[in-house]
């Protein structure tokens, strides 16, 4: 009786679990949905130290899709000559001065018809010019479709950091409510070394989506999913010494991307949120910081809450494990984003890249995301 108990809970337990996916939208990595953001596009050439990304998008229906996407360059530049920069170490220059890193965030946007099935991948530096139909840039898919008038630049400057995002839309430019889009990106380091990650898919509400220039995501009136109220990552604590291979010791660092849900991209005003962390290490001991995201934050964990990374409450130092767990509560916009790991052994650097974890079964965010389209 006991073990028949068991059986019929955990039937119950798998129909609920199916039934509250079936019901609700969610933010996905893994299956199609209505819009992806790829978090982290970087470019940035160079003599054995180039990265670049790999973008790669897939219809995953029968029948032929219409994309509308958007390069978001999230690059700062110097006020003083307009190069792009990092630091403001970097706008000083004979003759000019030193100016001041400015912050931007600019759009560009381009159109893809993916034809019934079909998967396509660039490289950012690159774009793609011409789509690999039978018959060339002018031939069809078996039901008539085809890739003509699709084009995908390449991202506007050298080096580049931002983001993509890409929304199905009908043919007359209205957004859809298809949920057939699978994207991922892999970061290219140097010749060979390569780390990969899934996008970020936001599921569309069945029949909620209507035909003006703004996607609601979660709230009262949703279109889309709604953004997580909390994002949960899993990480090595900065500055640890990790023993790899036998005689090898090697010491990991972590970077967290974040991009904001609300955007309005035709007034190319970026969101932003301001992060509370959460932070615990193995013995479950907790700490806590915040900071503010705008337009897209890339930041080293260890860097976070301090300028001294051996003080941060990311470094192992500090933590006393060499693992944890960070709890990320966004207040303002939403926020998605992505991690990229790496492990240096002084001869070889192990690279790796994950979604942050966006628990379903948690509480949503009350109120809505919006973005705004041109």
């Amino acid at each position: 009786m006991r073990t028949m108990t068991l059986v019929i809970l955990g039937a119950a337990t798998a129909l609920l679990v199916g039934s509250a996916e079936a019901q609700h939208p969610r933010v996905v990595s893994d299956r199609g949905t209505a819009l992806l953001i790829w978090p982290d596009v970087k470019y940035s050439p160079g003599n054995g130290d180039a990265l670049d990304t790999v973008l790669q998008m897939s219809n995953t229906s029968d029948e032929s899709i219409l994309v509308h996407c958007f390069y978001e360059n999230a690059n700062s530049h110097c006020t003083n000559n307009g190069q792009v920069c990092e630091e403001a170490t970097d706008c000083c220059g004979t003759g000019t001065g030193c100016g001041i890193c400015q912050p931007g965030w600019l759009e560009t946007d381009f159109r893809v018809r993916l034809t019934p099935r079909q998967p396509i991948g660039w490289l950012a530096s690159e774009g793609l010019l011409e789509f690999p139909l039978p018959g060339g840039p002018n031939g069809s898919a078996p039901d008539g479709s085809s890739n003509v008038g699709s084009r995908i630049p390449p991202v506007a400057e050298v080096p580049y950091t931002g983001a993509l995002k890409c929304i199905a839309i009908n043919d007359d430019g209205t957004p859809s409510d298809r949920n057939d889009l699978k994207g991922e990106a892999t970061h290219v380091y140097g010749d060979a070394d390569v780390a990969k990650h899934n996008a970020v898919g936001i599921e569309a509400i069945t029949g909620a989506v209507n035909d003006d220039n703004e996607l609601i995501l979660g709230g009262d009136e949703a279109e889309y999913a709604g953004c997580s109220n909390i994002l949960i990552v899993n990480h090595m604590f900065d500055l640890g010494i990790h023993p790899l291979v036998d005689g090898v010791d090697a010491e990991s660092l972590t970077n967290i991307v974040l991009v904001p849900c609300t955007q309005d991209l035709l007034r190319q005003i970026p969101g932003d949120a301001v992060v509370q962390f959460l932070v615990y290490n193995e013995f479950e001991q907790r700490f806590s910081t915040s900071r503010t995201a705008d337009c897209k934050a890339d930041w080293r964990l260890s860097e976070i809450d301090t300028i001294d990374p051996r003080r941060s409450i990311f470094s192992a130092g500090v933590a006393g494990t060499l693992v944890g767990q960070s709890r990320l509560n966004p207040i303002g916009s939403g926020l998605i984003g992505i991690v990229n790991e790496t492990v240096d052994g002084g001869t070889f650097l192990s690279r790796s890249s994950f979604n942050l974890h966006e628990p379903w079964i948690l509480p949503i965010r009350p109120q809505s995301d919006v973005i705004t389209l041109p």
